[in-house]
């Protein structure tokens, strides 16, 4: 998997010539609002006005190992445990934290079919710093519609083609991420055209709009849609519209729901009647999920640093991708607070088995008391990784204010996620960091959730 990662600036807007920025600028400012319109977003003042643009080449690359690395991930787990109980233990997993989870499921390829890591790149090189792996990836329908948009508003304004500094320079929309999941869907769970596919998502949460379920349900229509050409007869259901029929059967408004599209992660579940009604017809088989609950394992960063303790078991040219793409990643013990005291500003202290950023501590951010308590507190309780602290590169981006109008160009931090559906890449999840935040990059930080176009030249 040689590339030279550093041969070309990561977001080919660098490379371009700014007659070119300029025109594509110019037909930001006009589009912004058609592009973002109904992106999910905490951010209530600034969007981007350009996308992150990456060159075919390098989208393959990254591809590429990121399939490697699932691989090497799902074998990570498979060499220490053969079921999904065995390695819920290992992990040190509570019984029923993980809703759905048959602790007699034997590990293999079906549980890493969706999935997006959460990249960071670091002097041009991907850095790898975890993996979701599930169906519950989220952002695809966002993800692509910004990527799709960009390119309306590229084709629109004449800019498919580009004047570039070597020749000219076209740019294109990823593979479509809601395509390639329906057809890990369909594979995985062995679908024939006209099976009803339900998919199913918790509302509970605080994120924009998730106190109108039927607004809910609507937004979805163009998803439902999309899958009528995969022979699907699709239909949604928030959690709380599953109830059980008299035979056992799992209904959504009385229509039977046999195979299930699982939009939501499967720990910290509300217990409610859907949700009771939803385990027990996947206890019973009466329902199957995409994608098993036994994947959200995998998803244990503990993996990682399980990865890291395999290192000399690998063949010498996984062992220098997992050194070049992984940053080193150990499970954290009492004998380490001193050196995790002392190199503070290189590390990254990380709970396991959460996610979206939660308790995930930077330790060149964090005062050094706050760093203490975390440490001890993580050494207590057990379950969190230090990790070598990986220092993202800057975007240099161009924003506009959507209430004043305000131009504002930028750096600020940024990670990319291609997703793997069917171990196979489409779209991507670019989540742009804002300037008035910090390093970790999630939703509730005001991010800004976007999509890429990819270059060829």
């Amino acid at each position: 998997m040689s590339f030279d990662w550093q041969g070309t600036s990561f977001d080919y807007w660098h490379e371009l010539p700014q007659a070119a920025k300029d025109k594509v600028l110019a037909a930001g400012e006009e589009d912004w609002q058609k592009v973002f319109n109904g992106v999910l977003t905490f951010n209530k003042s600034w969007r981007p006005l350009r996308p992150v643009m990456i060159h075919q080449d390098t989208y393959d690359a990254l591809g590429a190992v990121m399939d490697r690395l699932l691989q090497l991930l799902l074998e990570t787990g498979m060499r220490r445990a053969t079921t999904a109980g065995e390695l819920r233990k290992l992990l040190g997993t509570p019984d029923g934290l993980i809703e759905y989870l048959d602790d007699d499921e034997v590990l293999g390829e079906h549980l890493i079919q969706s999935g997006r890591p959460d990249i960071l790149i670091s002097g041009g090189v991907p850095k790898f710093v975890e993996f979701n792996i599930g169906s519950e990836a989220g952002c695809v329908w966002d993800t692509e519609r910004v990527s799709t948009r960009f390119l309306s508003m590229f084709t629109e304004h004449g800019l498919e083609t580009l004047d570039g500094t070597d020749g000219p320079v076209r740019v294109a929309a990823p593979p479509s991420p809601v395509d390639g999941r329906y057809r890990a869907i369909i594979d995985t769970l062995g679908l024939q055209p006209g099976d009803r596919l339900t998919t199913v998502l918790r509302t509970e949460g605080d994120y924009p709009g998730s106190d109108n379920l039927p607004a809910i349900v609507r937004s979805l229509d163009p998803y439902i849609e999309r899958g009528k050409a995969f022979g699907i007869d699709g239909d949604v259901a928030p959690l709380v519209w599953l109830e059980p029929g008299e035979d056992g059967e799992l209904l959504n408004q009385g229509r039977p729901v046999e195979a299930v599209f699982r939009l939501f992660v499967c720990t910290d579940m509300p217990q409610i009647p859907g949700q009771a009604a939803l385990k027990a017809a996947v206890e019973s088989g009466r329902s199957k999920l995409f994608t098993s609950s036994a994947g959200w394992l995998l998803a244990n960063k503990l993996v990682l640093a399980w990865l890291w303790d395999d290192l000399d078991l690998l063949p010498e040219e996984d062992q220098e991708l997992v050194r070049r793409h992984v940053p080193r990643s150990r499970i954290i013990t009492a004998s380490m607070l001193n050196e995790a005291l002392a190199d503070q500003a290189a590390l990254v202290l990380k709970p396991a088995d959460d996610y979206g950023g939660a308790g995930v501590l930077v330790g060149h951010e964090t005062d050094p008391g706050a760093w203490r308590d975390g440490l001890e507190e993580a050494i207590l309780r057990g379950g969190y990784l230090l990790q070598d602290y990986v220092r993202p590169d800057r975007l240099t981006m161009d924003f506009t204010h959507i209430e004043t109008g305000e131009r504002l160009q930028v750096e600020v931090p940024y990670s990319v996620g291609p997703y793997t559906f069917g171990r196979k890449a489409f779209g991507c999840f670019l989540r742009v960091g804002c300037h008035e935040q910090g390093e970790v990059l999630n939703l509730k930080r005001a991010i800004h959730v976007t999509g890429p176009l990819l270059v060829t030249t």
